[in-house]
């Protein structure tokens, strides 16, 4: 699923948190069998979707509303960071409220609001005492569809973005995974990084800002989630009386173009201002509904989440080739990425890639153990249940469920499958996937290292 390593690609660490569950699950024979989702769902006529989770564990709760936009749908102005830069905006001022007014009204009834931006999607939520929620869903309702996006406003926000840009390019984590994706999608929208390249930002005006807005935020593109001690049926009244003005309105479709699949290793090393060589080693893997997505997140486990993983353990500990190594199974809505990222001494690059790659071959040929996956499952499960100890996390559970899938339950299915999960489906995927041909390798490395390299 989507992994913390994300937090060097997108604007902010996306984590997609697996499951609505606090209720505590069922365990019948080492099997843990989890509740159905008791989320309520609506659609109202011009298509805003409501889903309204009951928790009255703590007097809180998380008001979010999911705009199914992100950089992904820039369209003509692709990568150019549109879905960024608006989601910095909107709350600059409404028809009716100024933007000191909307934040000290949050402020009055002890909000915090923030936001993100992803491929797919932008959010916005705003965590409130129980008796903050009305105002809360009246703020997001208004700016949602109000936004006067101001040119002096927009202005402001772009020179804020540059500087975005600017620690973004000096972070060579951040570079490292931009160059990764850079390199291995060709094709497919998720080659642009998410706050868009500056070339084009550059040349972006305030009015294509506002079209896209006008364009993309419209009921039947949004979705507001709210987890927390609220009733629920006063919800979706209030949400029904903010929107009843506005219609449903139609929806340009945007062509995303797939990524074809790759017919040779791809590799690209480059130069950059560091001490060590950033190095990452990527696979195409699936969709986050493919049935083989399960088998494939627990294999990134084995293999490098935690000291005891293969990577950690026998490429830093025992052979000392890198400083830190880990591994990630990235599945968004499109096909996504199995990779894995090390840190290392420029003159051990050579030897830790093909050390790490000679341990993936064994599980490719050797699979392994019963120990590794019944502890990989383990892992996951408590992982995904710790994300869900608060009600954003809960929110943010059901808004990617809905958003990716149109399934609420599809957590549950994901964990269920998890458990499912044999020794030969490790194997297989394994075998399946990580293959010469569908592997790509970059570096970031020491300026003059790459030169000296060459000479030796």
């Amino acid at each position: 699923m989507y992994r913390v390593l994300l937090a060097k690609f997108l604007p902010a660490a996306l984590l997609l948190c697996m499951g609505n569950l606090k209720a505590a699950p069922a365990e019948r024979s080492g099997v843990i069998a989890f509740p159905p989702s008791t989320a309520q769902k609506w659609i109202l006529p011009n298509g805003l979707t409501i889903i309204v989770q009951e928790d009255r564990s703590a007097a809180v709760a998380s008001v979010q509303a999911w705009c199914a936009t992100g950089s992904i749908y820039e369209d003509q102005h692709l990568g150019a960071g549109l879905s960024h830069i608006l989601e910095h905006m909107l709350f600059k001022g409404t028809k009716t409220r100024g933007k000191n007014e909307i934040a000290q009204k949050i402020q009055d009834v002890g909000g915090y609001i923030n936001a993100y931006t992803s491929f797919d999607r932008t959010v916005f939520w705003i965590d409130v005492p129980k008796d903050g929620v009305a105002t809360a869903l009246d703020i997001l309702a208004d700016a949602t569809m109000n936004s006067t996006l101001p040119p002096e406003e927009y202005q402001k926000e772009q020179e804020v973005i540059r500087r975005e840009f600017a620690m973004g390019m000096d972070d060579p984590d951040r570079m490292a995974g931009l160059l990764l994706f850079a390199t291995a999608y060709q094709q497919h929208p998720y080659r642009f990084p998410v706050i868009g390249e500056l070339e084009i930002y550059n040349q972006l005006t305030q009015e294509q800002v506002v079209q896209y807005y006008k364009t993309r935020y419209v009921p039947n593109n949004l979705t507001f989630v709210v987890v927390g001690d609220v009733d629920a049926e006063k919800v979706r009244q209030q949400l029904a009386e903010a929107f009843k003005s506005y219609p449903e309105k139609s929806l340009k479709p945007v062509f995303v173009p797939a990524e074809p699949p790759q017919l040779g290793r791809r590799e690209v090393h480059q130069e950059f201002s560091t001490e060590l060589t950033h190095l990452s080693l990527a696979w195409h893997i699936p969709e986050v509904t493919n049935p083989d997505v399960p088998a494939l997140d627990l294999l990134s486990t084995i293999l490098g989440d935690g000291r005891s993983s293969r990577l950690y353990r026998r490429v830093r500990e025992e052979a000392g080739l890198a400083f830190s190594i880990s591994a990630f199974s990235y599945t968004p809505g499109d096909p996504g990425l199995f990779g894995i990222d090390a840190t290392v001494d420029p003159k051990k690059r050579e030897p830790a890639e093909q050390l790490a790659l000679r341990i993936v071959d064994e599980a490719k040929s050797a699979g392994v153990t019963a120990d590794e996956l019944k502890k990989a499952k383990k892992m996951t499960l408590s992982h995904h249940l710790g994300a869900l100890t608060t009600m954003r996390g809960q929110a943010s559970d059901i808004g990617s469920n809905w958003l990716l899938t149109r399934d609420l339950n599809f957590s549950r299915h994901y964990l269920d499958a998890v458990q499912k999960v044999t020794l030969d489906d490790i194997k297989r995927v394994a075998a399946t996937y990580l293959t010469e041909n569908n592997l790509t390798v970059i570096s970031l490395n020491p300026k003059g290292s790459l030169q000296m390299a060459s000479l030796v």
